[in-house]
């Protein structure tokens, strides 16, 4: 009986040893490997990012609106976990402006990563608005700026960033939309962040990609692909789309050209591509409001993004 009892009690100590031994590891593989929310994609989580942003006002660089819609993005992602590095620029007409840049990674972090952009600014004039009585009006920019910053967001909520094999850097972008404005060029934040990449953000410095997300809200949605854009990019994307039963959204055709932040990153070498409905009748108008944003266009972008990058974001 004797003998019995000390191998019960021998038995129990193993146990708890081995309790103790397997939750220490579990610490231990807490420290090495952060905890990522991972959901699916809500485009009505989206769509309110989307109104948040715009109950700021038009948000043109340098602006109140623009500073305050800023000082969110930085509050949200921060709230969310991620890793937030600002690099301040001077833009047009010597403005004050920034972009703001969230990562994420494993630890210890892959060598390659991939880079997500987006702009937060708005247009400083409506300029395409069917009333010419509007051109030096400020746009709202809903979709043309709220609706890319509300896919990254929302992929920032729900992204499973150690299923995508790389540092994860998402880009809010400042002064994009300025173009043909006096003292205004085209893409000057993307310009900023390229040519500061290594210096600034050391950790996003050679990414394998560098994709462009705007107007990808709308109703009718229809996205083409981008005539300069990396082929094998969007070759990949758009079956990816397709895959899920989005190909009558994704239309794999080449029919369109823009100088934007994914030219910057073509100019050196890097594949880049830009994901937009660029027939957007309501860019650079009073229109662009909250009633142009439909929540099935926002899930499908952010659906086909999510289910890409899990998948290592092969091309």
């Amino acid at each position: 009986m004797l003998r019995l009892r000390r191998y019960s009690i021998e038995l129990i100590l193993a146990g708890v040893l081995a309790g103790a031994v397997a939750y220490f590891a579990y610490l231990g593989y807490g420290l090495l490997t952060p905890s990522f929310a991972v959901e699916p994609f809500s485009g009505a989580r989206a769509l309110q990012y989307a109104t948040k942003k715009v109950e700021y006002g038009p948000r043109p660089t340098g602006s109140a609106g623009n500073i305050a819609a800023g000082d969110w993005l930085v509050e949200e992602l921060r709230s969310l976990g991620w890793d937030v590095v600002i690099q301040p620029f001077t833009a047009g007409n010597n403005s004050p402006a920034r972009n703001i840049i969230a990562i994420r990674s494993a630890n210890p972090a892959p060598a390659r990563s991939a880079l997500l952009m987006t702009h937060y600014d708005t247009r400083l004039r409506a300029d395409r608005d069917p009333d010419p009585a509007n051109h030096d009006r400020p746009t709202l920019g809903a979709n043309a700026g709220a609706s890319g910053a509300a896919v990254l967001l929302e992929l920032a909520r729900t992204l499973d960033v150690i299923a995508t094999g790389h540092t994860v850097c998402l880009v809010f972008l400042d002064a994009e939309e300025n173009d043909g404005i006096q003292g205004w060029e085209a893409a000057m934040g993307s310009a900023a962040l390229v040519q500061r990449l290594d210096t600034d953000i050391p950790r996003c410095r050679t990414p394998r990609f560098a994709l462009y997300v705007d107007m990808v809200g709308n109703h009718n949605q229809r996205l083409y692909t981008e005539s300069t854009s990396y082929v094998p990019l969007t070759r990949s994307l758009w079956a990816v789309a397709a895959e899920l039963g989005f190909g009558n959204w994704f239309i794999n055709e080449p029919t369109w050209t823009a100088t934007d932040a994914h030219t910057r990153f073509r100019e050196i070498n890097i594949p880049a591509a830009t994901l937009s409905d660029y027939n957007y009748p309501h860019r650079d108008t009073l229109n662009d409001d909250l009633n142009q944003l439909n929540v099935d266009s926002l899930a499908r972008v952010g659906t086909v993004l999510k289910t890409w990058l899990e998948r290592g974001a092969p091309y």
